[in-house]
């Protein structure tokens, strides 16, 4: 068997809903069925062969190729196998991903793991803004999985996040971990401004102070040993990631916050 591919063949023009293509929805459907699946694009929808040219027959395995910017809510709601990507990809990538896994080898749009449970998201480019966020009008975004960036993520990283683990290896924008309830975002680049705004609880590991520096937010709790790092960053080690490969370390300055809030929130700094 082969990965089901889809080879996009249209300059889209108009965004489109791809959240009919997942490896749950489409298990046991025949080629000729997944032709005539239709797609919304734009305020019309359009059947699956007219988009994309079809091979493969394996939909545990499910991959896009020549993907653009235009195509949104891959992987929605998928609960098993696995999504591979080559190109870009729109807005809401893992909306509700359960259990199931996604590797990007391209940029991706807003809402990039919004409201993710469990998994694995794996982007080989940039992010775009809300990484791991609550949609608009809710209040709980990511509560599981993992999320990999290997470039950089765009602002409010870690919106509204509840649990799970976000991995940044370039810089992470502006209001990271903005309103945060729990869970833990490391970065190993720089982060932009006002990080942990209204941050409730949670962790924020860095490898080196923020160039904007902390906000009055944020108290000043001393240089701290911490056990847990080491055991952190030996979880790290399976990942296909460079956070795989950085030299663990138990040393860090604590800093609690928000303090306009509960507070419990803290940003550890390498030192």
């Amino acid at each position: 068997m082969s990965a089901l591919t889809f080879t996009l063949t249209t300059s889209a023009k108009q965004r489109i809903d791809c959240s009919p293509l997942t490896t749950d929805l489409l298990a046991d459907k025949s080629l000729a069925d997944i032709a005539a699946i239709e797609l919304v694009i734009g305020n019309s929808s359009e059947r699956v062969d007219s988009l994309f040219e079809l091979s493969g027959d394996d939909a545990t395995d499910i991959k896009f190729v020549n993907s653009t910017d235009k195509l949104d809510f891959i992987g929605r709601n998928m609960t098993s196998g696995k999504i591979s990507i080559e190109g870009n990809v729109g807005g809401y990538l893992g909306l509700f991903l359960e259990g199931a896994e996604i590797e990007v080898t391209g940029d991706t749009g807003i809402y990039t793991a919004c409201e993710m449970k469990s998994g694995q998201i794996k982007i080989n480019g940039n992010a775009g803004d809300f990484v791991g966020g609550a949609r608009p009008g809710y209040k709980n975004g990511m509560t599981g999985g993992t999320v990999i960036v290997t470039g950089n993520t765009g602002d409010r990283t870690g919106d509204h996040m509840r649990r799970g683990t976000i991995l940044i290896e370039g810089n992470a924008g502006d209001y990271c971990a903005g309103r945060m309830i729990s869970g833990t975002i490391a970065v190993l680049g720089d982060v932009g401004a006002h990080l942990g705004y209204g941050m409730k609880r949670g962790t924020v590991l860095l490898t080196q102070t923020p160039s904007t520096g902390l906000g009055a937010n944020f108290n000043d709790c001393g240089s701290h040993t911490l056990a847990f790092l080491p055991l952190l960053f030996n979880s790290f080690k399976k990942l296909d990631s460079k956070f795989a490969s950085v030299d663990s370390f138990s040393r860090v300055q604590r800093y609690a916050g928000d303090v306009g809030g509960i507070g419990m929130g803290e940003i550890l700094v390498k030192i």
